[in-house]
């Protein structure tokens, strides 16, 4: 993990957004393991106001091999954490790359925000 200088704002603006935003629901089925999940949509748009009100923001975006690096930005001091986070496709195609990153997506928003979905398995 990475971070500013000082995450004091960040860290107070995290508490607003932990008070704001509800327990996330899973709302996807994966017919291959019978099992349901958070849909990346879904996460999103649980996310999106509660961020907004809090003053923090965040990017995503493809880095080195199967990497993918998440930045949570606080918008009034530029106070940042950034971590990244590696997945190897199972399959070594598009489809398999895409997937991958949409997991590697979930994941890593969820762990940074610390997020609160429903039973995990």
């Amino acid at each position: 993990m990475e971070k500013s200088t000082t995450i004091k704002n960040i860290a107070s603006a995290l508490i607003t957004f932990h008070a704001k935003v509800d327990k996330i629901h899973k709302d996807a089925t994966n017919p291959f393991f019978k099992s349901k999940y958070a849909s990346l949509s879904n996460i999103l748009e649980a996310v999106n106001d509660p961020l907004n009100e809090s003053g923090l923001s965040f990017v995503q975006f493809p880095s080195g091999e199967n990497g993918l690096t998440t930045v949570l930005m606080h918008g009034e001091t530029g106070e940042y954490m950034q971590s990244e986070y590696t997945m190897k496709p199972v399959k070594d195609d598009p489809q398999g790359r895409g997937s991958a990153m949409t997991y590697q997506r979930r994941y890593a928003l969820s762990a940074i925000l610390g997020l609160n979905i429903d039973d995990d398995d």
